[in-house]
């Protein structure tokens, strides 16, 4: 099947980005147009009687941050696909990043999603869902995970 339009989550975690490797042996159109998206986390947290509502990473710093997790995007697309040049890098800050990264490719319109997984299984996934797991169930788009 021929695709459009890939977008992939990627980890800055190495642990996680290990999986992507596959993808050099996949079959993928280097026309297609691929998006690499990293999500971080934003922690809200309130402060004072007047409950003033702060954030973390805070606003003057999001931009040095992005430009960091962009530059690194870049390595792990040579790293996983570096015949392909229609590359598209983003980074969202969000407070709930599995919803934010169906949210974006709902917007996008992609054809095919790709998410990497540790495969922990156990205890701790059964109270904190995976972010594979929560793509699989609420994704508009087929969803491809590798481990």
């Amino acid at each position: 099947m021929k695709y459009n339009k890939i977008i992939i989550a990627v980890s800055l975690e190495e642990e996680t980005q290990r999986p992507l490797i596959k993808l050099k042996d996949m079959d993928i159109d280097v026309h297609c147009e691929i998006h690499l998206v990293h999500i971080v986390p934003v922690i809200l947290y309130a402060r004072g009687m007047q409950l003033t509502v702060l954030s973390y990473p805070l606003d003057e710093d999001r931009p040095k941050i992005q430009e960091a997790i962009l530059a690194r995007l870049k390595t792990v697309k040579n790293d996983i696909l570096p015949r392909h040049e229609n590359v598209i890098y983003k980074c969202l800050f969000d407070s709930n990043g599995k919803a934010a990264f169906c949210d974006y490719v709902e917007k996008e319109k992609a054809d095919f999603v790709v998410v990497a997984t540790r495969g922990k299984h156990g205890l701790t996934n059964f109270f904190d869902s995976s972010f594979a797991q929560h793509q699989l169930k609420y994704s508009s788009t087929n969803v491809l995970v590798l481990r």
